[in-house]
């Protein structure tokens, strides 16, 4: 094992090489979001309240130390006016909870993680603060009519106008969990009777359209709406703390609060459809018409491939990947599982290439690749069925991957899919290959590199970086063909109440 002193860099390389197992986690990315403030009550119809500050959001990288304690406080949401929502923190991080909002002739609003919005009284109608570097202020009520909205962690609440209330303050967006998430939305402004109510911000806050008192999403830190028609406020949304880190550092040495462990990073994307025979219902990606000439393999060497995860069973003749025009046979190549399972090579109306029968639950990677014109199929690096004889000129066509282009709302692939990569110059693989064993990169020649990275699963990351259109209802996954402790994944811990973590 290496001795002496070493920079941060140095040691993450030496864990990912095994030099260093079982490592400490030098530090963590977090999110800490505090209970959002409730909504101002409504003791006067004939004006419009405050809507609740959003809790304060914090978010970065804090160094660890082995060994100690740290306490996760997950903080409550406002129940009421007059009462801010509650602190939430990560050891030393503190997000402050947010600003209950103001009440007609009787509360001002309140200053908290991000502000509240003031009332329509015209001696209260002013907005409060958000608290520095972690929300922003609320909006100010119009005398005599409408409610402010309450601040967000992303942009200030708007002030009420003559004819609606204020709009909540927008929150922010964090893919820490792996799914890109918005937090700490403000609450809707009050409005009188006969008038409109505001919107609550995108990220839990409250709304008040088609309703009274809507209460911020749980979890999300939102601010809650004003009541009406003398009911009750909605109250502000509990906060939330996650970490993250990556997973070549090892597991907690425990955890309390019961937090939710997941993962990040490399991952795939399948459908949560349910495929039926003959049909059924599934999602699939389209790469969009952006770059579509670059499809055009004419008589060039190719390569296209991919890693499947097919799932039980094969009711479906599954495509995974078509390049077709809808209706439209020809010289366009097509890569599809049959109700058993076999995987074919279809182009000009016919299976030019049958190639092995795959089974369920297992990862298989595919290449179909053509060298002048001998085109060839690969299963786990190894050739399956007859090398076609390839003198096609292809034609111009974006693909589909996990779906018909051809028939489109059928053939959907059941499973799931990564690293789909496609290279219009090469053909990568000509004799039988070892498998990549981490996720595939760009090499001269790729125009499409579909990675499946979590909070961006439908970008290629190919130098063209288009982004996939999602067709039905695909989905990002934490299954990956990449073993763990290799650094393709990160390991998240999500609190949704307190806790504590001991690394």
């Amino acid at each position: 094992m290496a001795n002496g002193l070493f920079t941060l860099k140095q040691q993450l390389q030496g864990v990912i090489q095994y030099s260093w197992s079982g490592q400490k986690p030098p530090a963590v990315e977090y999110l800490v979001v505090a209970g959002g403030g409730a909504g101002g009550d409504n003791s006067n119809p004939s004006n419009g309240n405050g809507g609740g500050g959003a809790g304060g959001l914090l978010q970065g990288f804090t160094p660890i130390t082995p060994s100690a304690n740290l306490v996760v406080t997950v903080g409550a949401g406002s129940g009421r006016f007059g009462n801010n929502g509650c602190n939430s923190s990560f050891g030393p991080i503190t997000a402050i909870g947010g600003g209950t909002g103001a009440r007609f002739c009787t509360h001002i609003a309140y200053s908290g993680g991000s502000g509240a919005g003031g009332a329509s009284a015209c001696a209260y109608s002013r907005g409060a603060a958000g608290y520095f570097g972690q929300g922003n202020t609320g909006g100010s009520g119009v005398p005599c009519k409408s409610g402010g909205g309450g601040g967000g962690a992303g942009t200030a609440g708007t002030n009420g106008t003559s004819c609606s209330g204020g709009n909540g303050g927008m929150g922010i967006a964090s893919v820490i969990s792996g799914t890109m998430t918005t937090y700490a939305g403000g609450g809707a402004g009050g409005a009188p009777n006969g008038y409109t109510r505001g919107l609550g911000g995108v990220g839990g806050g409250g709304g008040a359209t088609g309703g009274c008192g809507t209460s911020g999403t749980a979890n999300t830190g939102g601010g809650g709406a004003p009541g009406c028609n003398n009911s009750n406020a909605g109250s502000g949304g509990s906060g939330i703390v996650i970490i993250s880190y990556p997973d070549v550092y090892s597991a907690p040495v425990a955890t309390t609060g019961s937090p939710t462990v997941s993962t990040s990073g490399s991952g795939s994307f399948t459908s949560s459809g349910s495929i039926q025979a003959g049909g059924g219902t599934g999602g699939f990606l389209i790469y969009p018409a952006t770059n579509q000439s670059s499809f055009a393999f004419g008589t060039s060497n190719f390569t296209i491939e991919f890693f499947i995860y097919p799932t039980p069973g094969f009711q479906n003749a599954g495509v995974l990947y078509d390049a077709r025009p809808s209706g439209t046979q020809g010289f366009y190549p097509t890569i599809l599982l049959d109700t058993s399972g076999t995987i074919y090579y279809y182009t000009n109306s016919a299976n030019q290439i049958t190639g092995s029968t795959l089974s369920v639950n297992t990862w298989y990677h595919i290449a179909l690749s053509r060298s002048g014109t001998s085109t060839k199929l690969f299963v786990n690096g190894t050739q399956v069925g007859s090398t076609y004889s390839d003198s096609n000129t292809y034609l111009n066509q974006y693909p589909f991957f996990g779906g018909s282009g051809y028939a489109i709302g059928s053939n959907y692939y059941q499973g799931y899919m990564t690293n789909a990569r496609v290279n219009n110059t090469t053909a990568l693989y000509t004799s039988n290959f070892t498998v990549p064993t981490s996720p595939l990169t760009n090499q001269s020649g790729t125009i499409c590199l579909l990675s499946s990275v979590s909070g961006a699963y439908l970008m290629d990351t190919s130098p063209n970086q288009a982004l996939f259109r999602a067709a039905g209802s695909p989905y990002w996954s934490p299954l990956s063909p990449f073993a763990t402790g290799l650094g393709y994944k990160n390991r998240v811990y999500t609190w949704t109440s307190s806790g504590s973590i001991i690394f």
